[in-house]
């Protein structure tokens, strides 16, 4: 006697089920319906959802620093010097999805207002002049993703990958790119961003710092490098 075709489908689907166990694996048996609108509706479901999150939010501390060094060239040197600027005041937070982007929310700030060198007039002109951070008192860095990270991250170790992201500067943004090094113990992290490639005045904006009678020339080169400390889930 000829079984009818859903008779057929029902056999074989029980006959694969039990070679798999037979195999030693598992599995589910599932007869399908004559409209498979359930099955299309939660696959469309889970495919919305996105990647699901790293388990918790890193806070950045105050301790966190981003430093600036511009070549230049000094009235009166023979030698041309970096002048290092650094910024603190750091807030924000972070938390990467399992897919190495991160969630919406994650935003890193430094106080420009902060920024500090060896020398005052210097200080105060870049602040003044070049950042005016009396309308533009922040800089931002949205981080967007990380790239050779393995996720989700070890309790503990040292990370080395690329991160990708959006800096924005005196009100203009960059999608920006950072080698980092980054370590972790328990809920404690660091990390250090160094720029690459480094940036331009005109990225953000700027020109490149003129200071009469001090300054013959700057380099139209802003290496930067930051400084993060974080504290989050122990892992």
């Amino acid at each position: 006697m000829t079984m009818p075709v859903r008779a057929r489908s029902i056999a074989g689907t029980i006959g694969v089920a039990m070679l798999v166990a037979a195999c030693g694996g598992s599995a589910t048996v599932q007869i399908a319906s004559a409209t498979p609108t359930a099955t299309a509706t939660a696959t469309a479901a889970a495919t919305a959802a996105g990647p699901t999150t790293s388990a918790g939010v890193w806070t950045v501390t105050d301790k966190s620093k981003a430093t600036i060094r511009v070549r230049e060239q000094l009235v009166g040197v023979s030698l041309p010097s970096d002048a290092v600027l650094t910024a603190t005041g750091a807030k924000g937070s972070f938390e990467l999805n399992s897919d190495g982007t991160f969630t919406s929310n994650s935003k890193i700030t430094f106080d420009l207002t902060t920024l500090s060198s060896d020398e005052r007039d210097r200080d105060n002109f870049i602040k003044n002049d070049t950042l005016q951070v009396r309308q533009f008192p922040t800089a931002e860095f949205v981080p967007m993703k990380a790239s050779g990270l393995t996720l989700p991250l070890t309790a503990s170790g040292t990370f080395t990958f690329t991160l990708t992201g959006n800096m924005t500067i005196k009100g203009k943004t960059k999608e920006v790119t950072c080698d980092v090094t980054a370590k972790r113990d328990g809920s404690d992290l660091t990390a250090t961003a160094a720029a690459n490639p480094s940036w331009k005045f005109g990225d953000f904006g700027m020109t490149a710092p003129s200071v009469p009678f001090r300054v013959l020339s700057v380099t139209d080169e802003i290496r930067v490098s930051i400084d993060i400390v974080a504290t989050g889930p122990k892992g």
